[in-house]
């Protein structure tokens, strides 16, 4: 898989120096900032005017690649905006190649059945996942997301709410894929948590403020909307999102039916949030919050509404979990519950479905089926948790 990744990067290379992968948009809006123009980050032909100054020769698409994140994380880019685009673009790789690192150490430090794999040898498991390499190849911020998160779980495991809440909080570059996960965690672990997360982010909403001012601020989420429900503006097809929404909605019969399918996938997305907040730990028992964080992870990338294939880098942290929880468990049926992420881990398939049918939408039917297979597991363990002492002995 990792050699697989390796020759597609180089045989796109001359695409990547033309300013084709979605790094495009950060260093826009970084050099946007530069400029002392906050005031017209979301201003699509400021954004053109930009881009052709380091993109003249991308053949891909007609206009602007349109940046949609906060106004906060351009702040992250700026300094990379020195640097010439192709640099600036392999430098940033080389961020996400340490940020890869840290959380290798950092899951190391928590799972004690991965301390026996070198972290150079997590990484390199790391980068044969395609949703890793597809953060590579695009030059994406979905590592970093996933390294907030890793923060979170340990902040969580060592019950530090507030600090929990604040790691959370940082991620809000992504927030429709923070905000369901914070709904799920804040209904699990209650105030101080959600108090974190509440400071950090109100923090990123006023700085964001002070960088494009009250009229950009207003603008943005009709510009956001905009963005991602049409692809003629920059949005994905949404049968290239591996989300409810990708699963209900991208398909010729349905991706034209307006309302009563978005009223399908929103109906669809409370319950499946309801029935994972309701899927939380027992008296402060590991391996249940270890499987229940799972479940939490997978049910936001589905629920956010516009996941693309690269955020489920976040998929990582459950998969750490899961093998853990197998390689504790005699048990052979425990296997079970990795078979429905094999799939995820075949990059020919994504290459299949992204390539050569368009529909990565697929992907999302193996995350329903984890979901449910680690649910059912923890379903399991509250039964044998609740079973009197003989009982469970017998079983």
């Amino acid at each position: 898989m990792l050699g697989t990744h390796a020759f597609f990067l180089w045989s796109v290379r001359s695409r990547i120096a033309k300013g084709d992968p979605d790094f495009t948009v950060f260093y826009t809006a970084g050099k946007i900032v530069r400029a002392g123009l906050g005031s017209k980050l979301y201003d699509p032909r400021t954004q053109q005017a930009v881009q052709q100054e380091f993109a003249t020769n991308s053949d891909i698409r007609r206009g602007a690649l349109p940046y949609i994140h906060p106004p906060f994380e351009a702040l992250l880019f700026l300094p990379l905006t020195f640097l010439p685009y192709g640099v600036a673009f392999m430098v940033w790789n080389l961020v996400n190649l340490g940020l890869l690192f840290i959380v290798a150490w950092l899951m190391r430090g928590s799972l004690s059945t991965l301390r026996r794999v070198p972290a150079w040898a997590l990484v390199l498991i790391s980068l044969a996942f395609f949703p890793i390499f597809a953060n590579f190849h695009q030059g994406q911020d979905a590592i970093l997301l996933l390294l907030l998160l890793v923060l979170s779980f340990r902040a969580l495991e060592a019950d530090a709410m507030f600090a929990a809440g604040c790691w959370l909080g940082l991620g809000m570059f992504k927030y429709h894929l923070i905000l369901p996960l914070v709904l799920i965690l804040g209904v699990w672990r209650g105030k101080k948590l959600v108090a974190g997360f509440a400071a950090v982010a109100a923090a990123a909403v006023v700085l964001s403020v002070g960088m494009v001012g009250w009229s950009g601020a207003l603008q943005y989420p009709a510009y956001a909307g905009r963005v991602v429900s049409e692809p003629a503006f920059g949005g994905i097809p949404l049968r290239q999102l591996p989300n409810l929404l990708g699963l209900v909605a991208g398909w010729p019969l349905t991706e034209k039916a307006g309302w009563p399918v978005l009223l399908v996938v929103g109906v669809g997305t409370v319950a499946l949030l309801i029935v994972v907040a309701r899927t939380r730990d027992l008296a402060n028992d590991t391996a249940m919050f270890r499987l229940s964080m799972s479940c939490a992870v997978i049910a936001a990338l589905l629920a956010g509404f516009s996941t693309n294939s690269y955020d489920l880098s976040l998929l990582v942290l459950p998969l750490v979990l899961v093998a853990d929880y197998c390689c504790r468990e005699p048990r052979l049926q425990r296997a079970g519950l990795l078979a429905p992420a094999i799939p995820l881990l075949i990059s020919p398939l994504w290459f299949f479905l992204w390539m050569r049918w368009e529909r990565i939408n697929l992907m999302a039917v193996f995350l329903v089926w984890w979901l449910f297979v680690i649910r059912t597991e923890i379903v399991r363990l509250r039964a044998n948790i609740e079973k009197p002492p003989s009982e469970t002995a017998l079983a």
